[in-house]
């Protein structure tokens, strides 16, 4: 497989949560599934389950948070429908009830409770009971040298992929705080195409609505016009992957840029602006395998794997300015090769703006003068932790040195220092219950 080959969930580098080959067991809806299935259509169902509590930082400490997401989804071959060679409609819908402590606006909830973007924004923020993820029409072309989508989609499903093993905690404060992009899964209209220029090397771009105002005003994702968007995004950038199962090391880099054309307000002068721009550049490299002498290399080797982020927001009035992070990924320890464990640091430069109007609205509060750290860091252990073939357990330690006050400005004093816990279930139901194949 090459990088134009390759389905939006790999491209997005989400963990697996079953082993390619695996079979799914025999439960009550196998038979749907499999007839289902000969008729061209694959339905998905996973739930996973986050909790979240910050013990010692924050506005508020020693709050808990708890968010829900439950993914029903179906893929439709339509060659094997209607004969339609290398097209594929793609359906999406999440659910996000039960949740605690979540929700908009942020400051009474669970990410003012934080403060900090890097904690808040691992949490749920869902307003209303669900949203339309997903509705694609994807096509391949030219024995899949090309690949293009469109409809109602999200940019991080191709773009800014999750390169640290985790689904928690690979969240980006350039791409979704300074760009604007509401996190995934909120899909809005947008398309996609990469083609492949080399064995190993794929041009991409998109171009997506832009339209934070329907979150915010309670909306579903199910209202298709576009009264409500701020304007339009555009994302273009190359992408380098080499697949472990045809090279003995292989790795995945990507670089984008990123432009969205909306009306911006500076928080400090209050000054207005059209457009932003900005651009990251995203590696994930195998160094190590243990079947390295081995003849037959696996797909999911048991290997410790570097990853690392470079980005920036090329705007003062922009939240965030840059964004430097990297780690090390364990793939497969004792054998386990579902399971990764990682360690990460990160390091985000504030824009003197954002700190300014932060320290604007502490001292109306009739709080803490100073001004706080533009030099936000983090250093973070997580894991992914398969209990069963198709359950897994993603628990993190993060530590916020210097943490800002994005989602709580008005709080009367500068967060310390402080640990932010949270762990997250995934359970693959389609795939317990016999109704997908994996």
């Amino acid at each position: 497989m090459v990088p134009s080959e390759l389905p939006p969930q790999v491209l997005a580098g989400a963990p697996l949560l079953t082993l390619p080959e695996s079979r799914p067991p025999k439960g009550p809806l196998t038979f749907f599934g499999r007839f289902l299935r000969r008729i061209g259509l694959t339905p998905h169902a996973i739930f996973n389950q986050l909790y979240m509590t910050n013990p010692d930082t924050g506005p508020r400490p020693g709050r808990f948070s708890l968010g829900t997401g439950f993914a029903l989804g179906l893929d439709a071959n339509l060659q094997k429908i209607i004969g339609v060679k290398g097209g594929e409609i793609h359906f999406e819908e999440i659910l996000f009830r039960p949740t605690a402590n979540g929700g908009y606006p942020a400051g009474p909830a669970w990410a003012g409770a934080v403060g900090s973007y890097f904690a808040g924004i691992d949490q749920h923020n869902d307003i209303a009971g669900g949203w339309l993820a997903l509705l694609t029409y994807q096509q391949k072309l030219f024995h899949n040298r090309v690949n293009f989508s469109v409809g109602r989609t999200h940019p991080r499903r191709y773009f800014f992929f999750n390169n640290c093993d985790n689904v928690l905690n690979c969240t980006d404060p350039i791409m979704q705080a300074s760009a604007g992009i509401l996190p995934p899964p909120y899909a809005t209209w947008g398309g996609y195409v990469t083609a492949r220029m080399f064995n190993d090397v794929s041009f991409e771009a998109g171009a997506f609505e832009a339209n934070l105002n329907q979150y915010f005003q309670h909306g579903n994702g199910w209202r298709w016009d576009t009264r409500t968007a701020s304007g339009y995004l555009l994302l273009g950038g190359f992408n380098y992957r080499r697949l472990q199962v045809t090279h003995l090391y292989g790795g995945r880099y990507q670089l984008s840029g990123f432009y969205n054309s909306s009306q911006y307000t500076d928080p400090y002068t209050k000054t207005t602006h059209y457009g932003r721009a900005g651009a990251e550049f995203r590696g994930q490299q195998l160094i190590w395998r243990r079947d390295h002498n081995h003849p037959v290399l696996s797909p999911i080797p048991e290997g410790l794997n570097v990853f690392g982020t470079l980005g920036f927001a090329a705007d003062p009035s922009a939240p965030f300015k840059a964004l430097a992070e990297g780690g090390f990924s364990y793939h497969g320890l004792f054998g386990r090769l579902l399971d990764r464990e990682q360690i990460k640091f990160s390091y985000v430069r504030a824009s003197r703006h954002q700190m300014l109007y932060q320290r604007n609205l502490r001292v109306a509060a009739g709080g803490d003068p100073r001004m706080g750290s533009q030099d936000i860091m983090r250093l973070e252990a997580s894991g992914h932790i398969s209990i069963y073939p198709g359950v897994a357990f993603e628990p993190s330690i993060q530590y916020i040195f210097n943490p800002d006050n994005y989602y709580n400005p008005s709080a009367k004093r500068i967060s310390s220092n402080g640990v932010v816990l949270a762990g997250q279930l995934m359970i693959d139901m389609g795939f317990l219950s016999g109704l997908s194949a994996h």
